[in-house]
């Protein structure tokens, strides 16, 4: 089995390095997932330039995590699902929103829930949402716009998820406390495949 280097800011390439010395700043550690990703300085640039965009978009922080979570948990990302629920608790997202998103349980908030089961038929149905999801989501408040930026974000979720599946980056010790067993969970039937 190949193994993925787990990049400091002295060992990256050095078109990664002034990136990772940047998120140290910001985040007061290299979180292991962007180490590995620093073996190419290029996904390095693009993962963080998506990152930087959909946090300018429409949706609020807490929006922005149930759709990550969601997203997360349905790509089966241990790693993610435990890194998202250690920043979303970081950005505001109460408690009992992360343990239901951990569950696969329906969220109290009903615009919230239909962002989940949103989130959750386009990512079941491979981008093609029905017409009736769309609208649902027009129903409780949310824009064309927001449904665009729905994609941008789970884009950016499933190029976590994914590069976590191929490197299987440790999970760092500050996201220990929500660590996450993607195996040992069922996902809800609510949403058509």
């Amino acid at each position: 089995m190949t193994s993925f280097k787990i990049h400091t800011p002295e060992t990256a390439p050095e078109q990664s390095r002034p990136l990772l010395k940047e998120l140290v700043a910001r985040l007061g550690f290299l979180p292991n997932v962007y180490g590995a990703i620093a073996e190419s300085p290029m996904v390095l640039r693009a993962w963080l330039g998506l990152k930087t965009t959909v946090e300018t978009g429409l949706f609020t922080p807490v929006e922005r995590h149930i759709v990550s979570l969601t997203t997360s948990y349905l790509n089966n990302s241990s790693y993610c699902m435990a890194a998202c629920s250690v920043m979303g608790e970081k950005d505001g997202v109460a408690k009992d929103i992360i343990e239901a998103l951990r569950a696969d349980k329906p969220l109290k908030d009903v615009k919230l829930e239909q962002l989940h089961l949103f989130t959750k038929s386009v990512l079941k149905r491979m981008g093609r949402p029905e017409q009736v999801d769309i609208d649902a989501m027009i129903k409780v408040g949310y824009t064309r716009a927001h449904i665009l930026e729905v994609v941008s974000i789970i884009s950016l979720g499933m190029m976590g998820n994914y590069i976590n599946h191929i490197v299987q980056a440790p999970l760092d010790k500050q996201f220990e406390g929500q660590r996450f067993d993607a195996r040992n969970h069922e996902i809800r039937k609510d949403v058509a495949a």
